[in-house]
Formats: structure tokens, sequence, C-alpha cells
């Protein structure tokens, strides 16, 4: 298996890292065009600073139509530009998708030709007694044997071999290497809290109360990390308890706005959570 061709090959963080935030980041936006860029910068923050989840919880703000939205963007813009048209499908939702800046992730500039060891994101087309026929973008299709999946699903694959009438593939894995987050739509607030808990999550919520000791990060290092991001008219501690958290952070402290936007927020946040846990 081969990722030389990749220019650069990021590698998942030591520990999970989960961002969760309330779809009402999208209400303060009027219009679907100014909803989806927001998306757009949302998802460049999670890919940017390796976020393996992103979860959207209720807020006494969010509507339904806002959450879907939210989690249908994300999902187009993580999933491979060769797989996008067939995957999704056209809607109107989707009318702004190109708006929003890409990722360029490994798995987003797959080879442009059958070489054998190339690992590939394709999706399956279709299903016979031989296996799956599996759409690979320029590459054309190849044949998976032994297939599990079902038309419709993305899987990872690496060339085998090739010939002038076909391309063999076998199941594969982008290992270590980060290739883009998981859309999950959750639950409100508290309920999502006492599933990290369970789970062995250090929860850090962000707030203008929050403190500006980010040394205290790396007391938390060695567990897997979840960071809440409040929605844009309600603070979180408006809808959480302080307990509910292992640390609440101050991350913009002396903003010079009267407001920090919630896509502000995120980066802001996983700067400082990358720079500390790096260090």
């Amino acid at each position: 298996m081969s990722l030389s061709w990749a220019p650069w090959q990021p590698l998942r963080r030591r520990q999970p890292l989960e961002v969760l935030m309330p779809g009402s980041v999208l209400s303060v936006e009027q219009d679907l065009r100014d909803k989806t860029y927001k998306a757009g910068l949302i998802s460049r923050a999670l890919a940017l600073f390796r976020v393996d989840r992103v979860t959207i919880f209720s807020d006494e703000e969010t509507a339904e139509r806002d959450k879907s939205l939210l989690a249908e963007l994300l999902r187009y813009q993580v999933t491979p530009p060769h797989l996008k048209r067939k995957v999704f499908p056209l809607k109107e939702e989707l009318k702004y998708a190109g708006l929003m800046p890409p990722l360029n992730l490994p798995n987003h500039s797959p080879s442009k030709e059958a070489r054998a060891g190339a690992i590939i994101d394709g999706l399956v087309i279709s299903k016979g007694e031989e296996g799956c026929e599996v759409f690979l973008g320029d590459v054309g299709t190849g044949l998976l044997r032994n297939c599990r999946e079902r038309p419709g699903d993305v899987v990872t694959v690496v060339i085998t071999s090739t010939s002038s009438e076909r391309t063999f593939l076998e199941r594969a894995s982008w290992g270590r290497v980060y290739v883009g987050y998981e859309v999950e739509i959750g639950d409100d607030l508290r309920k999502e809290l006492e599933r990290l808990r369970s789970s062995g999550f250090a929860v850090i919520g962000t707030s203008r109360y929050g403190s500006t000791q980010y040394g205290l990060l790396k007391e938390l290092a060695d567990r897997p990390l979840a960071v809440v991001i409040g929605g844009p008219r309600t603070g979180l501690l408006q809808y959480a308890r302080r307990t509910d958290f292992d640390l609440i952070i101050n991350t913009v402290p002396d903003q010079g706005t009267e407001t920090v936007r919630s896509e502000e927020a995120l980066f802001s946040t996983l700067a400082i959570i990358n720079s500390v846990l790096l260090a």
C-alpha cells in the first residue's frame, strides 16, 4: 500500500477529539447562502485541527431544519470530491455548496491512474456474484471481491492489480492518517454530556467567564477530549452547569467585539488546545 502520492500525511490524534455544537449556530444567518458559507468555515476548523467527530445537539434556539442542514453540509464537505456527485443527489440544501472552502485532505486528492498499491475511497455502485463494482473517480471502476458492503456505501480500497480490462481491489484502511471527521446528530446537551462521561471523555466548555490558565489542559491530555461550543445568543452556562465540565476556558480573553461567534470560538479554542497539547 502506498500514500507516496499524497504531499502530506497528517496523523490522527493520540486521543480522540470530539466537538459538540448546537444546530442554532446557523440561526443567525438569514439565507441559505450565508448558512452554507458558515458551515464551510466550521468544516475547515474541524479538519484543520484534526477533529475526529462533531455532534450537533439541540438547544432552545435550534430549529430542526438548521440542525439537519448543518449536518448535511458538514458531511458533504468531508466527502472526497470525486464521490460527491454520486453520494449526494441534487437538492436545494446544496445549492451553494461551492462556496465552502475545500478541505484538501489526503483522501481528497486520489491517484488519477490505476496504480497498484494506491489507496482510494470508492463508492459501491453494484453488487454481483463476483463481488462489488466500486466507482473510483478518474481511475474508473474496480472489482472488490468478498464484498460485504451494499450499493451506496463508501469503502476504502487498495488497488492490487490492473489490466487493460479490469482493476482489482482489496479492502484497505487509512491507518493512522487523518482523513476527516464523522458527523452525528445528537440529542439535547445534557444527554450528550452523560454519554461522554460514561465513555471516559474529559469535557471542556467554552465561556467568556472561563479560565485563561490553558496549562490546565495538560492534565487532561491522556483522556479523550470533548469540546462544547455554545450557541450564538445563549452562553453555554445558561443551559449547562459548571459541574458538567472538567474545565471551562475563555479562548478569546479581552475580546474586542461584543460577542464571539460560534465559528470564531471554535477556531480559537481548537488552536489553543492544539498548541498546549503539542507543547
